[in-house]
C-alpha cells in the first residue's frame, strides 16, 4: 500500500496576498456563509456553487445507506473515476469518504459536485459524497452517527464495487473537517465512543474546524469579507449542539483530545485568509507531535470554501486537483 508522505509543520502560518480572481468572486456574487440571515436564506444563496460545467467521471451512483439500527436511510453519491488508480494485483481501488462542509447548517452535494468529480477523476478512487441531514434540524451526534453507517456498509460491500476495503480514507471541509477527524478518534477510542464502523487508512482535512477560532488571530484578522465570517461559527455551534451539551468534548472540539497518536496518516489543507486557520494548523502540530504522520499545506493566498470556486478562479481549481493528486499516491 502507498503510503502518505509526511512534512514537518511550520511552527506559525500567515495570510499574504489574496488570489486576484478569488477576490474578484468574493466582491461579485460569492455567497456568505454564516450571515446574519435566516438559515433558508443563507441556504438558497448557497445554490450559486452548484458548477455550470462538471468535469467527466466514469458514472454517478446515487445510494441510499441504511442507518446502523435499520429506521432511517441517508443519500450517498458516489463517483466512479475514468481512471482507475489500482495499486493491488486485485484491481481495486481506494476509495474517499467525503463529508462536505456548511456549518453543519448549509450545504448539499449538487453545490459539491464540482469538487467531488475533480478529486475523483485527480485520485482515481472512488468517492463516496455524504448527503447528511442538517442542523438545526437534526443535531449533533446524528451526522457522527450516518457517517459510522455509511463507513460500515462500504467496509462490508466495497469488494463488490471494486473498492480496497483497507484503503478507506475519510475526509471533509471545515464541519466535515470536523467530522472525519472526530471520526478517525472515535475509531481509535472505540470502548469510549461506541463507534462500530471499519479502521481508516487516511483522513483528509481541509481547513477544518477542529476548535472555536474566537481566540485566534486568524478569527480576528479574517472575521468578515472572506466568505466564511467568524461571528457565523456561533450560529452554526447553536444549531448543531442539543441544549446543556458540553462543546468542549473531544467528539465535537477534536483539538482537546487528550492524544493525537495512534490516529490514520493525516493531509492537513489550512488557508491564509480563513477564520479557521489557526485552529486547523494547531490541530496538525497536535498529530504531528503525538506521532501521527502528516503532510500539512498552507495556501497563503487562499479563503475557506476554495474547492467551492474552481469555476471562478484558475488557482482554486489547480488547488483542488491537488487534493487529488495526494490522495492518488497515498491510498
Amino acid at each position: 500500500m502507498a503510503e502518505l508522505k509526511a512534512t514537518k509543520v511550520p511552527d506559525s502560518v500567515k495570510r499574504t496576498t489574496l488570489d486576484g480572481e478569488l477576490e474578484a468572486w468574493l466582491k461579485s456574487g460569492c455567497p456568505t456563509l454564516g450571515g446574519h440571515m435566516p438559515v433558508e436564506e443563507m441556504r438558497r444563496e448557497h445554490q450559486v456553487l452548484v458548477p455550470e460545467k462538471k468535469v467527466e467521471v466514469q458514472a454517478v451512483e446515487y445510494l441510499g445507506i441504511p442507518s446502523l439500527d435499520g429506521k432511517t436511510t441517508t443519500s450517498v453519491r458516489c463517483y466512479v473515476p475514468i481512471k482507475k488508480n489500482r495499486r493491488t494485483s486485485d484491481g481495486l481501488v481506494g476509495a474517499l469518504v467525503y463529508i462536505h462542509g456548511g456549518g453543519w447548517t448549509v450545504g448539499n452535494l449538487d453545490e459539491f459536485e464540482g469538487a467531488m468529480r475533480i478529486i475523483a477523476e485527480e485520485s482515481g478512487h472512488q468517492v463516496y459524497a455524504i448527503e447528511y441531514h442538517l442542523a438545526p434540524e437534526f443535531k449533533y451526534p446524528y451526522q457522527l452517527k450516518e457517517v459510522e453507517a455509511v463507513l460500515t456498509w462500504l467496509a462490508k460491500n466495497g469488494k463488490a464495487r471494486g473498492v480496497d476495503p483497507c484503503r478507506i480514507c475519510i475526509g471533509g471541509d471545515s464541519a466535515g473537517g470536523n467530522m472525519s477527524a472526530v471520526t478517525c478518534l472515535r475509531a481509535r477510542d472505540r470502548e469510549q465512543s461506541g463507534y462500530q464502523g471499519p479502521d481508516l487508512a487516511m483522513q483528509l482535512l481541509l481547513y477544518p474546524e477542529t476548535a472555536l477560532p474566537f481566540t485566534t488571530l486568524a478569527g480576528s484578522e479574517n472575521c468578515t469579507g472572506y466568505y466564511l465570517e467568524t461571528s457565523g461559527v456561533l450560529l452554526f455551534a447553536w444549531n448543531m449542539l442539543p441544549q446543556g451539551q458540553d462543546h468542549s468534548v473531544q467528539w465535537i472540539t477534536p483539538l482537546n483530545a487528550k492524544s493525537h497518536g495512534n490516529l490514520p496518516p493525516a493531509h492537513v489543507v489550512t488557508n491564509g485568509f480563513d477564520p479557521l486557520r489557526d485552529v486547523g494548523h494547531s490541530y496538525a502540530q497536535a498529530l504531528q507531535k503525538d506521532g501521527t504522520t502528516v503532510s500539512f499545506v498552507h495556501h497563503e493566498d487562499m479563503t475557506h470554501g476554495f474547492i467551492q470556486f474552481t469555476e471562478k478562479s484558475k488557482r482554486c481549481l489547480q488547488l483542488t486537483k491537488d487534493i487529488g493528486h495526494v490522495l492518488h499516491d497515498a491510498l
